[in-house]
Parts: structure tokens; sequence; C-alpha cells
């Protein structure tokens, strides 16, 4: 954080300690819900949040329900999730299979190339539940 001019203040190191202790993603009400009481307020977890994406600590998940999540960005460790449609469960899928496409538009002169993948599905026990 100070390496990026950001102060380390408790409800950033509150939320950043929750993040990398848990594994997401959580929405900004879960974070907090999550953190101790009187740690912080809704709002500040909103603002700790949005700057500690902009630095690239945190990512950012969108599921298509209208709601972000919010998670450790692991410099080392690259995933992607499925998310049951039912219940809105999450899964990590630890495999990548749009690191070549990556790689074929920095080939065609691309920068800062990213992705966002994430796969949706129906969970085994939301099919149990329907079965039964």
């Amino acid at each position: 954080m100070r390496e990026h001019g950001q102060r380390v203040t408790g409800a950033r190191k509150a939320v950043l300690e929750l993040l990398v202790a848990e594994h997401g993603p959580f929405t900004t009400e879960e974070i907090h819900a999550r953190l101790a009481e009187g740690e912080c307020d809704l709002v500040t977890v909103y603002r700790t949040v949005a700057s500690l994406e902009e630095i690239n600590v945190v990512r950012r998940c969108d599921f298509g329900d209208g709601v972000y999540r919010y998670e450790f960005n692991h410099a080392d460790h690259h995933h992607h999730h499925i998310i049951c449609r039912q219940c809105r469960s999450v899964a990590v899928l630890d495999v990548c299979v749009a690191d070549a496409l990556e790689r074929m538009a920095r080939q065609l002169g691309y920068t800062q190339v990213t992705h966002a993948l994430e796969v949706f599905g129906i969970c085994p026990a939301c099919q149990r539940a329907a079965a039964g």
C-alpha cells in the first residue's frame, strides 16, 4: 500500500488480512460482516476495497448478478470460478484456458492484456435437492 502512496490504516489492514486468510470472493457486505464488530463501517469497507482494487491487491469478480465480489489477488496464482445458478455457491477452478489467448494478443502487439472468465452451472447439491 505504501508503495502506491496509500496509508496503512486499521481498516485497510483488517480488510486485507481477512481476504488473505479467507478465500473469497466476498461482497463488500460479506466482508463487513466478517470483520470484528466495530472494526469499520460499511462505507469504509467500500472505500477500502476500491483503493485496494486500484493498486491491484484485490481482484473484482463479476458473476453477472449485479453484485461485485472481491478476493485477494495472488500474483502467482491465477484462477477462475464456477458459480451455481441456483444457490450462488462458488468453487475455484485452478486451471486457465485463456492464457494462450492472452499470449496471442501480446504477439499481436497489445499491451496490458487481461481477461475475465467465469463458468456457471447447477451444483451437485442443488441437483440432488431438485431430484429428491
